[in-house]
This record gives structure tokens, C-alpha cells and sequence, in this order.
């Protein structure tokens, strides 16, 4: 099994937004598990398709089904939230963070098959950074850990964000043709695009913050 540790690329501000939001998922997600109905929580605070609303777009983006679930978003937020929070700058990197996973939720509402089932999880928003650190950061190093023989490796960031996306692709082709799935795709990838238009938009037009 190959997961990813973090990348070689370096930042020149610390990334408080970042990190808070890792502690926001984090601390939604204890609460939820604690909470003497955890599914009382999913139906409050989840985003169901068939009756969404602007709250529940917002704070089904801080709920997650289990710790690999957790795990998995907070790995990549972890990864690669602090250089686009850096590049961004902190008021818009949360703004950014927001609008990306409520552009991710609206790419499911709008394309689910599945309308009444609850959708949970912080993917649509870590994939519009993702997008934007594919934009911003093409040549980075990401690093990677072989789990069965305890090794490293590094590849391009443009390399892993593209095979990621790749899987993402044809996991909604399945989806598209009858395939049954828990993983809300079109969110990912309506993320993903949110966040690369939004990133070479920015690049375009010399409105990010310059390198250091």
C-alpha cells in the first residue's frame, strides 16, 4: 500500500487557517461520535439533495462517516492546504475553502441518483485544493510511503494530483453506468474543478501572492 506523508515545498507564512480547519473536522467529528444520537447529527447537519440548504452545504463539509474516512481528507488538507493557504493568503484561503466545497456539494446535488441519502464528508472542499495546488504548485515533491516495505519515495505534484483524478474520472464513469457506490465522485471533481479555475484565473491575471 502506497499513502502519501507530505510534499517538499516551502512556505513563508504559518498556516493558522489550515490548521484550524483540521481541528474543526477533527472536533466535529468527536462530537458527532459522542453525541448520544451521532444520527440525529447526519440528519441535522448532512446535505441530502433532495432538500438542501445553504446551512447544511456548509456543515455536512465538518462530518465524516468513520476515522478512515477522517483520516484520509485530513491527510491531503494536511498536505497541500498550507501551501495554497500560503499563496492565497489566510481571509481567502477560508473563503476559498468554503466556496469549493460548496461548489463540490452543488456538482452532487445536481447529478446524484441517489437524492434522499445523506452525503457527509469534507472531499469537494479538499479537492478544490487540490486543484489550486496543481495550478500554483505543478513541479512540487510529493512524498510517499511504501507501508509494506517502510519506504519513501517522491514524485511530481502534477503526477499524483493527475493519477488522483484519473481514479476520480473513472469511478464516475462506473458511477455513470449503474456501478454502486458510497463515494459522492462529482463532488470531488466539481471541487477540483472550482478550485483550478479559480487558481489559473488568479495566475492569469497576477492576483495571487507573489513567490518569496
Amino acid at each position: 500500500m502506497i499513502i502519501p506523508i507530505g510534499d517538499i515545498n516551502k512556505r513563508h507564512t504559518v498556516p493558522f487557517v489550515n490548521y484550524a480547519l483540521l481541528a474543526a473536522n477533527v472536533a466535529a467529528f468527536f462530537l458527532a461520535v459522542q453525541s448520544p444520537r451521532p444520527d440525529h447529527v447526519v440528519e441535522v447537519y448532512a446535505l441530502v439533495p433532495a432538500r438542501w440548504e445553504l446551512k447544511t452545504l456548509i456543515t455536512s463539509m465538518f462530518l465524516h462517516a468513520d476515522l478512515w474516512h477522517l483520516f484520509g481528507n485530513m491527510l491531503f488538507l494536511w498536505i497541500a492546504g498550507d501551501n495554497v493557504e500560503d499563496r492565497l493568503g489566510h481571509g481567502a484561503y477560508v473563503v476559498f475553502y468554503l466556496a469549493a466545497g460548496v461548489a463540490g456539494s452543488l456538482a452532487h446535488v445536481v447529478t446524484t441518483a441517489a437524492p434522499h441519502v445523506p452525503t457527509i464528508g469534507a472531499s469537494g472542499a479538499i479537492s478544490g485544493v487540490l486543484g489550486a495546488y496543481l495550478v500554483f504548485f505543478p513541479t512540487s515533491r510529493i512524498k510517499f510511503l511504501v507501508l509494506f516495505f517502510m519506504a519513501t519515495f517522491t514524485a511530481p505534484s502534477w503526477n499524483a494530483i493527475l493519477l488522483w483524478l484519473v481514479m476520480q474520472g473513472l469511478l464516475a464513469w462506473e458511477s455513470m453506468n449503474g456501478a454502486t457506490t458510497n463515494v459522492a465522485v462529482l463532488a470531488h471533481l466539481g471541487g477540483f474543478a472550482f478550485g483550478f479555475a479559480v487558481a489559473l484565473i488568479l495566475r492569469l491575471f497576477g492576483k495571487e501572492r507573489p513567490k518569496r
